[in-house]
């Protein structure tokens, strides 16, 4: 612990960090903006309370460098930001601010996020509803908010061109004549997480382009 009044012995930079020293031997990394934010020189007189505040301002600034860094690799969730934050065992208080200042700032978005995150999952593995939903809940924590995804989703990609992109690597008349073949699909689309009348449905359809 710092004692009342301390003084700074020397402040050497450490590639994007400062190493502060006081003269009581006791020694922090604090961040470059912070160092020149808060004039901390060599000689400078510190009070505990405000070198606590200093302290308070470095662990926040890091936290959000930490945030930003992620997000500048893809959209984050609130839920998942957090998660990797706390998982570099950043203080969850700290968390919490970092995370209401991006989404009150707009960088992250759960509905913005939840729609591109549907969009590249149903056109890269034709999921359906089900499993959309199962996914979403690992990212969001509002099941209001996934419904309103969902619903949105769902105006815009048609579920039969969804599960009809999985049918189409087959002829329709192919599997319209060959019952064991029309059950494998139907048992692909349950585990990619379609309804039954969906796939029933869009089966029907696409069985109906055969010829006769």
């Amino acid at each position: 612990m710092l004692t009342k009044k301390n003084k700074v012995l020397s402040v050497c930079p450490r590639k994007n960090l400062f190493i502060v020293e006081f003269v009581d031997g006791s020694i922090y990394e604090l961040s470059k903006d912070i160092v020149i934010s808060e004039s901390i020189y060599e000689g400078i007189e510190i009070s505990n309370a405000d070198f606590e505040k200093i302290l308070d301002k470095h662990k926040y600034h890091q936290a959000q460098s930490a945030g930003l860094n992620l997000l500048s690799y893809r959209m984050r969730s609130k839920k998942e930001l957090s998660n990797k934050l706390i998982n570099k065992n950043i203080d969850t208080s700290i968390v919490a601010q970092v995370v209401a200042k991006f989404e009150m700032e707009g960088w992250i978005n759960d509905f913005e996020f939840g729609i591109a995150f549907s969009k590249d999952h149903i056109n890269r593995n034709s999921i359906g509803p089900i499993a959309l939903k199962y996914k979403l809940k690992e990212y969001i924590d509002s099941d209001d908010l996934i419904n309103s995804v969902m619903e949105n989703i769902y105006k815009e990609l048609s579920m039969e061109e969804i599960i009809f992109s999985i049918l189409k690597r087959f002829n329709p008349e192919e599997i319209r004549s060959d019952n064991s073949l029309k059950q494998k699909l139907v048992n692909k689309l349950k585990r990619k997480g379609h309804y039954w009348n969906d796939i029933s449905d869009s089966i029907n359809q696409y069985i109906e382009q055969a010829p006769f």
